[in-house]
């Protein structure tokens, strides 16, 4: 999957603007601080996503004086035709979904066409905020290399829900074994897709891993959200008076964690910054690697601001790591003289360079590897 043709309108500060990017290769967007390329990298990404990387109010990303945005992209769909998906949201919050001209019933749909990561200054968030983010990690991608992930993720989390209430009210309980039941039937369902999904990963993540950055003794391990040395239905069981008194579900997938450790210490106490940024970059690029060879379909990927963090040298290492890929890559930067520093004289794929000022946008440069 990648993105033919662009088109935006009224979206933060880009009034409207068409962008015919490169299909394989870098798409680097140019441009001051607050000229809108990062502007530029939200709404391909609120398209892919139903959400901003950069703020939680979406009213904030409708352009002033107006009262609605539209993106809208032509997507090669790897079957010999294109097909256009939109997405437009009002001031009163009223959100239209398209796909094949035709009305989509769910962002979830969307996502299905145009799976995107994102690598910005947030990124570390994977090491060092909780559990959560891991999760979301591995559910990411097991969104697009099971199809019976979201449904039952879905179920999980719609019987926990309710399984917290009846704890909460203390309700009798034959009620709660009614939800246990479902609990551990979809519970234990989750937990089998995600170990197996990193069990998969994970050499992957070893492997880009090297070449960004030498990491000794690295360890990727899944953390179901219960003691393994019992079965999930002995734990509720035993757990029984404490979810009582605490009013929730103590154990179960969604307590579950990524463990990221080196020399079996937590990753985040070992690496610096930018070494945290690299190895977040080979577990991304891992999941477009898997993307590829068990779905067929080619991850986008959105680096803002690549500089910060990282060396010359480490950026190099990047841009070629990501050019391998042979997919599309949308990259922003501040100033376009320091481009040919990090993709070389000769880049490998091929790079289109694009000018934003102002909420405008223009291709000042191309190059065909």
């Amino acid at each position: 999957m990648t993105i033919v043709s662009l088109r935006i309108s009224n979206f933060r500060n880009l009034k409207a603007i068409e962008l015919i990017p490169c299909s394989v290769g870098l798409n680097i967007i140019c441009g001051n601080n607050g000229s809108g390329k990062t502007s530029l990298l939200e709404a391909i990404h609120y398209l892919g996503l139903g959400r901003s990387f950069r703020s939680s109010t979406a009213s904030r990303l409708i352009r002033h004086t107006t009262d609605q945005f539209s993106i809208f992209i032509q997507l090669d769909s790897n079957l010999e035709r294109q097909i256009p998906l939109g997405i437009e949201r009002n001031l009163t919050g009223l959100t239209r979904l398209r796909i094949a001209e035709k009305d989509a019933s769910s962002i979830a749909e969307l996502a299905s066409y145009l799976p995107i990561r994102l690598i910005n200054s947030q990124s570390h968030h994977l090491f060092e905020s909780g559990p959560a983010y891991r999760r979301k990690y591995l559910d990411w991608g097991l969104f697009y290399q099971s199809e019976h992930f979201l449904s039952c993720w879905r179920q999980f989390e719609r019987i926990l829900k309710q399984r917290n209430a009846v704890l909460r009210d203390r309700r009798p309980k034959r009620e709660l074994d009614i939800w246990t039941e479902g609990l551990l039937k979809y519970g234990l369902e989750l937990d089998k897709l995600r170990r197996e999904y990193v069990l998969a990963l994970a050499p992957l993540v070893l492997e880009l891993s090297q070449e960004l950055l030498t990491i000794p003794n690295l360890e990727l391990s899944y953390q179901p959200g219960w003691d393994t040395s019992k079965d999930y239905a002995s734990v509720l069981t035993c757990a029984y008076g404490d979810e009582i008194r605490f009013g929730h579900t103590q154990f179960g997938p969604h307590r579950a964690d990524l463990d990221i450790k080196i020399n079996a210490v937590p990753a985040r106490h070992f690496l610096s910054r930018g070494q945290q940024k690299l190895l977040i970059c080979a577990m991304i690029i891992a999941q477009g690697k898997l993307l590829a060879v068990h779905a067929n379909k080619r991850l986008i990927y959105l680096v803002d601001d690549l500089p910060a963090e990282l060396d010359l040298r480490s950026r190099q290492r990047l841009i070629s790591l990501l050019s391998k890929q042979r997919t599309q890559i949308f990259i922003t930067a501040i100033e376009s003289e320091s481009i040919s520093d990090f993709i070389g004289n000769k880049p490998e794929v091929p790079v289109k360079v694009f000018h934003v000022e102002h909420g405008n946008v223009e291709s000042t440069a191309s190059h065909q590897s």
